[in-house]
């Protein structure tokens, strides 16, 4: 006999089988569904005791169904333990072995549902059917993963997958068994590889999980996973791989023919022209024999200025990608139109529109705030003073910062904006409030009419650390007069802008102790592409040398541009940072930490 687990149907139909037999006296209220219920347990645990151990479990596990539908949990388990399956028919053993690890799970108590699972196991000497095995496996899932016992419940699931016929439900318990082991950690993972008490499929989800946890690299990912597949040609994976993983089987952009949207002439013409020698250089770069490569087709979005205009010629010159516009109300433009469906790389960012197809990419100050703020309050400070240039961008990132700092539950104290040199250490003053503790003693001293009164100017204590954004000569100035206002004992982060991108140790023993981030470009070892382009140029040491590593970058990165979409988490190692691509089409970077230390930036690992 099979028991289903339709307990309040149940119970429902035996309540209503025992009021339809019985004959209530209009003098006595009516008994509810509840006593009805726990009578009929009770008198089916009563046959229980003078039947034979076959029917005897039969009528256990009967009340035991009706107990639970009452909500009788405590007693109903009591009944369930009182069964000795090994005295049932293989049929009834499964169901009430069934029950007992089912309501051991419902009760929390992982080790039971195992034990019960064990016997059944040990009693099935040729094993279960399918249906039945499928059901086991879930259960012992279920308990090893009341169990936080990782690799044993993707063992389980493993076993699982392999008896599945629906693609839908084995692709479900493939990212189960993936999120299992992506949460073993490498010293237990390297264990178990070496184990050599695996199965071909056990061996294969680690391997797999091995190449690709590693490292986070979209391209060394893309090709270990290749790798992979080659060496494990027949596992459930290859066909069906977890769905995180779905993104690195998506095909590359292959562009044959890509439009450089760049402005020729116009304030923004000389950084397009670093950019677009960024461009060439990474295009030359990458050609190699016998391998087709994109022609490049530049266009002049000063003369190009519509989404209309670029629309018509994208489409007459077939175009698979456009890498630009520079310009951010051009961006907005393209941002907000209808009419182009080629995927386009924008050099610069929106204010807060994405659509589809369209990548925002720039040297973007918010990349910084954001991981300044991250770092600082991973670092244990929760209320921050900003200090910046008294000017429109000085403004952005004190708003940038202050935005990303308080979503993680920081507070900005205080916000000061300097303005000229003459002016610095008026404006610290302010900024730290000693200029009002000075202003409290003259007051003071005037009440009581003497200058016999000890005092000690000092700050406002309520900063754990400043956050400084500053160009390198500013930033000399008012480190020492930080200090001279009892600021010297208080961490600073930086963003980029106090870093010229040439190391002055001499004048810049003042920076020391300040952190600050910046891009692969500025304070690795030189690239390759960094070298040749310095032999050109004198300015790749500079704030602006920066657009060059933006237009090698603009390059390298269209081709995974699919991919990074599809594959949270991944990223692609960059002159300007680790690239990554958030949902909305974004690519965010992650720079680079250093410190002065002795006057130069030290790479902080």
């Amino acid at each position: 006999m099979k028991f289903q687990w339709r307990l309040p149907l149940l119970a429902i139909l035996l309540g209503t089988i025992i009021s339809g037999c019985s004959v209530q006296s209009p003098s006595k209220p009516p008994i509810s569904a509840t006593e009805q219920s726990r009578n009929s347990a009770t008198e089916l645990l009563e046959k229980a005791k003078k039947a034979k151990p076959i029917k005897a479990a039969e009528l256990r596990a009967e009340a035991a169904q009706i107990l639970l539908s009452i909500n009788q949990k405590e007693n109903a388990f009591q009944v369930l333990n009182d069964i000795d399956i090994s005295l049932l028919p293989p049929t009834m053993r499964f169901d009430i072995a069934k029950l007992k690890a089912e309501a051991a799970i419902e009760e929390n108590q992982p080790e039971k549902a195992l034990d019960n699972l064990a016997q059944l196991k040990a009693l099935s000497q040729t094993g279960l059917p399918k249906e039945q095995e499928i059901q086991f496996l879930h259960l012992e899932a279920q308990a090893f993963n009341q169990q936080s016992a990782l690799f044993s419940e993707a063992q389980s699931l493993i076993k699982l997958s392999l008896l599945l016929d629906n693609d839908e439900e084995k692709q479900q318990i493939h990212d189960e068994i993936w999120n299992r082991l992506i949460q073993l950690d490498d010293t237990t993972r390297s264990s178990l590889l070496r184990s050599g008490s695996n199965s071909y499929y056990e061996q294969g989800w680690l391997e797999l999980i091995n190449e690709l946890s590693s490292n986070k690299q979209l391209d060394t990912q893309y090709q270990a996973i290749n790798n992979w597949s080659v060496l494990w040609e027949g596992h459930p994976a290859k066909r069906l791989p977890p769905s995180s993983l779905r993104g690195l089987n998506t095909q590359t952009l292959n562009a044959r023919k890509i439009a450089i949207l760049l402005p020729l002439e116009g304030e923004l013409a000389k950084p397009a022209a670093a950019i677009k020698e960024g461009i060439l250089m990474a295009h030359f770069r990458q050609q190699q024999p016998n391998t087709p490569s994109p022609e490049l087709l530049f266009l002049d979005s000063e003369k190009i200025n519509t989404p209309i205009q670029l629309s018509a010629i994208l489409e007459q010159e077939q175009v698979d990608l456009v890498i630009g516009p520079l310009s951010k109300e051009y961006v907005n433009d393209i941002a907000s139109d209808t009419h182009i469906n080629t995927p386009i790389l924008a050099l610069n960012h929106t204010d807060n529109i994405s659509r589809e197809g369209l990548y925002q990419f720039g040297l973007s100050a918010d990349d910084e705030t954001r991981q300044i703020a991250e770092t600082a309050w991973n670092d244990g400070i929760r209320n921050a003073a900003i200090l910046i240039p008294n000017r429109a961008w000085g403004e952005r990132i004190a708003t940038s910062f202050t935005e990303h700092f308080t979503a993680l539950g920081g507070k900005v104290v205080s916000t000061q904006a300097f303005g000229e040199t003459s002016n610095f250490s008026a404006d610290i003053a302010a900024f730290l409030s000693t200029d009002k503790s000075t202003e409290r003693y003259k007051k003071v001293r005037q009440a009581i009419y003497t200058r016999k009164i000890e005092f000690e100017e000092h700050r406002r204590q309520d900063i754990d650390a400043i956050i400084l954004t500053a160009l390198p000569n500013d930033a000399r100035q008012l480190t020492p007069i930080l200090a001279f206002h009892f600021a010297g004992d208080l961490p600073i982060y930086a963003t980029s802008h106090i870093y010229s991108g040439n190391s002055d140790p001499i004048q810049d023993q003042d920076l020391n102790r300040i952190k600050f981030l910046d891009t692969p470009w500025s304070l690795n070892a030189p690239s390759q592409n960094k070298v040749l382009i310095a032999q050109e140029r004198a300015d790749t040491n500079t704030r602006f040398g920066r657009l060059y590593a933006l237009g090698l970058d603009a390059y390298r990165l269209f081709p995974y541009l699919q991919q990074l979409g599809a594959l949270p988490g991944t990223e692609i190692e960059g002159e300007t940072g680790k690239l990554s691509i958030s949902h909305d089409g974004i690519i965010k970077r992650n720079l680079i930490w250093a410190e002065y230390r002795e006057g130069t930036p030290s790479i902080i690992e």
